[in-house]
């Protein structure tokens, strides 16, 4: 099991630090990888990267 939260972790991170860097405004990857998921996911909302949910035909 412990395998598998890892797994999630990292693939969490990756996602996060692979948006973040699309913006352009973290232009090193390096620095963003020693950032916690929190961190990553805090910038993330912060300018506003998330996915809309779409919602059903109105």
């Amino acid at each position: 099991m412990g395998k598998l939260i890892r797994t999630a972790i990292i693939k969490q991170k990756q996602f996060y630090i692979y948006k973040l860097l699309k913006t352009g405004l973290f232009p090193d990857a390096n620095a963003l990888r020693q950032w916690t998921v929190s961190e990553l996911r805090r910038e993330y909302e912060r300018y506003g990267l998330q996915q809309k949910k779409k919602r059903g035909n109105n």
